[in-house]
Order: C-alpha cells, then sequence, then structure tokens
C-alpha cells in the first residue's frame, strides 16, 4: 500500500511554477513599496537628501534591500520617473480620451495640472528631479530634456489638429506655442512645489486653459462667419 503521508505530501506540494510566480509576486510587491516610499521621501526632501538605506526602512524592509534590487540610486531614480511617467499617461488617457485639436490641447493641459491633484507626491518628487537634474544628479539630465521634448511634441500634435481644422490662426507657431504652453504649466507647478498654500491648482488649471484659448483662437474668424464677412466685402 502506498504511504498516505507521501501522497498527501505530493498533492500539497506546490508546483515549481506555482513556487516560482509566488516569488515573483513578492519581489514585484516589494519593488512597488520601495519605489513608493522612494516617491513619499523624495517628495519631502528630494533625492539628494534620501538614502537608499532611509527607502529601504521607510518601505519596511532591510536598509540594504533597494542596494539590493535597483543596484544604484540613479536606477531607483529611474524607477521613481518610471512610476510617475505612468501614472501621468493613466492620466492622460482620462482626460484626453478620443478628443483632438483644441478640445485636445486643453485636455492635455488639464492632466498636467489633473495629476498634481491626484497624485499629489509624484508630481512633486518629479519635479524636485526636474530640478535636481540640474545640478546634483546630472546624470538623469538626458531623460528629463526628452521627457520635456515628448511633452511638448504631444501638444505641437494637438495643435496642428487645431490649425488643420481651422480652430487656430494659419500662420501659428505650434512649437513656439507649445513652448509657451509647457512652459506655463510648469511655471505654475513649480510654484506649488515651492509653496502649496500659495497655489490653488484648481482655479489654476481653469485660468491657464482659458488663457491659450484666449492666445491660440485670437483673429480666428469662426466658420459660420467666414462666408457673410466675404460677403459684406
Amino acid at each position: 500500500m502506498v504511504n498516505q503521508q507521501v501522497i498527501k505530501a505530493v498533492a500539497i506540494a506546490p508546483s515549481p511554477r506555482l513556487k516560482r510566480r509566488s516569488q515573483e509576486d513578492r519581489r514585484a510587491e516589494s519593488d512597488r513599496r520601495i519605489i513608493g516610499a522612494a516617491i513619499q521621501l523624495i517628495a519631502r526632501k528630494g533625492s539628494a537628501g534620501t538614502t537608499l538605506a532611509e527607502i529601504g526602512v521607510a518601505a519596511g524592509y532591510s536598509r540594504g534591500l533597494p542596494s539590493e534590487r535597483f543596484g544604484t540610486k540613479h536606477a531607483l531614480l529611474d524607477a521613481v520617473i518610471d512610476r510617475t511617467e505612468a501614472a501621468f499617461q493613466a492620466q492622460l488617457a482620462i482626460d484626453v480620451g478620443g478628443k483632438s485639436g483644441l478640445a485636445a490641447v486643453e485636455a492635455r493641459m488639464e492632466a498636467h495640472v489633473n495629476g498634481a491633484l491626484r497624485s499629489p507626491d509624484g508630481v512633486r518628487a518629479l519635479y524636485l528631479i526636474y530640478m535636481e537634474s540640474l545640478t546634483v544628479a546630472p546624470e538623469l539630465h538626458p531623460r528629463i530634456a526628452a521627457q520635456g521634448n515628448a511633452y511638448r511634441e504631444g501638444f505641437v500634435r494637438h495643435l496642428r489638429e487645431a490649425r488643420r481644422a481651422g480652430e487656430v490662426r494659419a500662420d501659428t507657431d505650434l512649437q513656439l506655442h507649445a513652448t509657451m504652453i509647457l512652459g506655463a504649466l510648469r511655471g505654475v507647478l513649480t510654484q506649488w512645489v515651492i509653496d502649496p498654500a500659495a497655489v490653488d491648482l484648481t482655479a489654476a488649471k481653469a485660468a491657464l486653459v482659458a488663457f491659450a484659448r484666449r492666445a491660440l483662437t485670437s483673429g480666428v474668424v469662426a466658420p459660420g462667419k467666414r462666408g457673410r464677412a466675404g460677403s459684406d466685402a
């Protein structure tokens, strides 16, 4: 007779595949917590003032686990940027959706501010990293610059749609206006990072969108009035 204890042991023993899956899940969870702790600490005191050991403890793990997982502080900061960028892209998908042209320009502007409203630590940490990439963390500067270029190109794309639809003037300098829009957004968000109590982000969002709309549509003749304007000449 087969030993019943052997049968039971075989039946309850986890398969190598399940065990491997469990290990992967635990690793993913610990990485998620480490990155989350890094964001919270960086939001409070910047990346230069935050150590890997502090992040490990804040995440509920050993002081050495962040170094073991990410190797260097630079690599962990890259992971922080990845997390914040993923959150922004998700916000962008919600706000822009299927919009195009001027409506998409405005929705994209709102997405930048909504990200700060919904995930203040993430945006604050990211903006502090922006600033530090110019001083104490120059190794991050190429990535930060590329991210800014991508954000500008997003506005350029929607401005081009707006120009084709006749929503903005035909002579609109798309690159220049995209630069001005992104600059205005980043200026407001930087002020908020420096002194959150001094900046009402919800009011600033509405004002920025209204300002951009006025600047972009000034001198544009509404489609319904073009024929009448021509007949009056």
